[in-house]
């Protein structure tokens, strides 16, 4: 009688010490609330030291949580939303000290699933995204809501055929005008969403990420003239080449705003911004 005893005893205790090891804060799965705590974390696209507010599960996030990353080799951003393991999880926001922000379903740190993009409060997209690229369906407006394009996407390069590209941009070429530089660059001072075409030479394309190769932005130099550039963003057709520096090229975009960049020499330099439809 007195082994059974010992035997139910030493299984109620075995019982009971499973069940507390699911019990946050309980046999090392401690749980803490932290206010502004510095912290490091391996998430799927690097390394990210920062400072963390929420709870911590065996030190790392869980649950809901914000973390802030602020150095000098990037800009400035805030994930706000789920996290499992210490990586984002569920329903979430990044917000980018540009105005850039991401919100949407995030798995494994990545904007996966249906999401939206915005830039100053405007919205540039919506529709699925893939690791945080556009993929599949979606719908690109541009800075004053006009949609782009509305139709398939492949981890960020439209996907449209020769047939659909001519019947999207042929109504917007349409409704464009040739105007001088002093215009546009008047048109992006006011912001006026100007629809232009432009002609020039291609002075500089810019270096993307190797995950970001739809991106082919570019400074042009219009009517060929390096007293008249304006710089252009642009995003490639899966079959589409990038532009490459000395290309004769006309665009076909919207006039958005002045842009200020210092050059390699440090001279400073106030141009237009066009948002490009179609480089050809």
């Amino acid at each position: 009688m007195k082994k059974l005893m010992l035997l139910v005893t030493a299984l109620g205790l075995v019982v009971f010490l499973s069940g507390c090891s699911l019990i946050p804060g309980i046999f090392g799965n401690k749980s803490e609330s932290v206010k502004n705590k510095e912290i490091t974390l391996v998430l799927a696209f690097g390394e990210k030291t920062g400072t963390y507010t929420g709870q911590l599960v065996k030190g790392l996030p869980q649950g809901n949580g914000v973390f802030t990353v602020s150095d000098e080799d990037e800009i400035a951003w805030t994930y706000e939303g789920e996290w499992e393991q210490g990586h984002f999880q569920g329903k979430g926001e990044t917000v980018w000290e540009d105005g850039f922000v991401q919100e949407g379903t995030y798995q494994d740190d990545y904007l996966t699933g249906e999401g939206k993009e915005y830039l100053d409060g405007n919205l540039l997209y919506e529709g699925n995204f893939d690791k945080s690229q556009y993929d599949r369906h979606g719908i690109l407006y541009n800075y004053y809501g006009d949609v782009i394009y509305e139709g398939d996407f492949v981890l960020g390069f439209y996907n449209e055929t020769a047939a659909q590209r001519k019947a999207r941009l042929d109504p917007f070429k349409a409704q464009t005008s040739e105007i001088s530089y002093a215009e546009i660059v008047d048109n992006a001072k006011n912001e006026t969403g100007k629809k232009v075409k432009m002609t020039g030479r291609v002075f500089q394309v810019y270096e993307n990420y190797e995950n970001q190769q739809y991106f082919c932005d570019f400074i042009m130099d219009m009517n060929d003239d390096p007293n008249q550039m304006v710089q252009v963003y642009y995003r490639l057709n899966v079959d589409e080449a990038p532009l490459v520096e000395g290309q004769m090229v006309t665009v076909w975009g919207t006039v958005e705003y002045l842009y200020t960049f210092t050059s390699d020499g440090g001279q400073e330099y106030t141009i237009p911004n066009v948002e490009a439809w179609s480089v050809e």
